[in-house]
């Protein structure tokens, strides 16, 4: 079931620094996976018989929350692939490489190669927009570079931030504690700030965030605390966006895949070994991805610093307890593979995990679109 999610108040989706009286609650730039699914399991875990059993919390685990990707004027954002650039004269793409004569680095395995943009120009990157319109993300998937236009009006960048300072109040005299400040960031859905450039909450707001419930037991609109601050967001029912999340039957865009594969990582990826996927055999750098019988051997990859997900849980005791901080695979995230055996058709890996980890499936890690390089 599709769900669409409109935030009432600034939402916090935080980054796992260390918070108390007098330093700041830092957010990201995005909701992290999950925030948006534990704000779904807690809603039924408090509207369950016997919140308490040991069964009950397993059967909320168990449930599949995937997506919380954009949806604007009718059509969905993914973020945006790491293997494009852009200078003030042109975009450049990244592909895997050699390194020139007298070059090298220590790459984390041998035989990873490097990437490297198709340019030996000196500039300095400018800032992409987080989030591209789906029909602009797969022509950069299937044609990359080649007849490719950035349409900056196809892409959305991420909301506005918004600070605001608390205090810790007594509750005996209703009066504030001394030195007990503390300042939030949000992500702001709900007003315009910033130039022209910034993303427009306010357009924003008419249709908002897209995820996808295996739950039936939820009812067709409600409303839910959403991560820190327990900030209100409001739920409704939207299976029409089902078309929206498939990959298009179109003849003119490729359906399979049968030379050089690039999987985009749609949402933050966890894997036992870092960056490298679970499935992916460390020495050889070969392995079959999962749910297919596509065997493929890593080439190269594009990623960015690792993303923090941490957060707060019931399961431990009637207190909440911290969960310890883990590192993620930022979406946006570029794998490049040469299969070498079988074929890989793109509608049955299209926003599937690639994770191996059942909770980590279940919470939305590792969604990916698939493209060719």
């Amino acid at each position: 079931m599709k769900y669409r999610i409109k935030p009432i108040d600034p939402l916090i989706s935080r980054d796992a620094r260390q918070f108390g009286a007098g330093s700041p609650m830092h957010s990201l730039n995005w909701l992290t996976n999950t925030v948006i699914a534990g704000s779904i399991r807690t809603f039924l875990w408090k509207l369950s018989d016997n919140p308490e059993s040991r069964e009950t919390i397993n059967a909320l685990k168990k449930i599949s929350v995937t997506g919380n990707f954009p949806i604007l004027d009718g059509k969905i954002y993914f973020p945006r692939p790491l293997d494009i650039i852009q200078s003030s004269k042109d975009i450049y793409q990244i592909k895997p490489g050699k390194f020139p004569d007298n070059y090298g680095a220590n790459m984390p395995i041998d035989g990873l190669m490097p990437s490297f943009p198709d340019s030996d120009e000196d500039f300095k990157p400018e800032k992409l927009n987080a989030f591209w319109d789906k029909d602009l993300i797969i022509d950069w998937l299937i044609y990359g570079k080649n007849n490719f236009t950035l349409d900056k009006t196809l892409t959305l960048s991420a909301p506005a931030q918004d600070e605001r300072v608390h205090a810790s109040i007594n509750p005996l005299t209703g009066t504030a504690k001394d030195g007990k400040l503390f300042s939030t960031t949000g992500l702001d859905f709900i007003h315009k700030k910033g130039d022209d450039k910034k993303f427009n909450p306010d357009r924003f707001s008419q249709e908002n965030i897209s995820i996808d419930i295996d739950s039936k037991n939820l009812p067709e609109k409600f409303i839910a605390p959403v991560g820190g601050e327990r900030r209100l967001a409001e739920f409704s029912r939207c299976d029409e966006d089902s078309i929206l999340w498939q990959y298009p039957e179109n003849n003119n865009i490729s359906q399979i895949i049968d030379g050089n594969l690039k999987l985009v990582l749609a949402s933050p990826a966890i894997f036992k070994n870092g960056w490298l996927p679970d499935w992916i055999n460390e020495k050889t750098l070969t392995g079959t991805i999962p749910n297919t019988n596509v065997n493929v051997k890593l080439i190269s990859a594009v990623t960015e610093r690792w993303q923090p997900v941490s957060g707060w849980s019931y399961e431990q005791s009637k207190n909440l307890r911290h969960k310890p901080m883990r590192r993620a695979v930022s979406a946006g995230s570029v794998y490049f593979f040469e299969i070498t055996s079988g074929i890989l058709e793109i509608k049955s890996i299209w926003l599937k995990s690639i994770c191996l980890d059942e909770q980590n499936i279940n919470d939305g890690f590792g969604l990916v679109l698939a493209g060719k390089w």
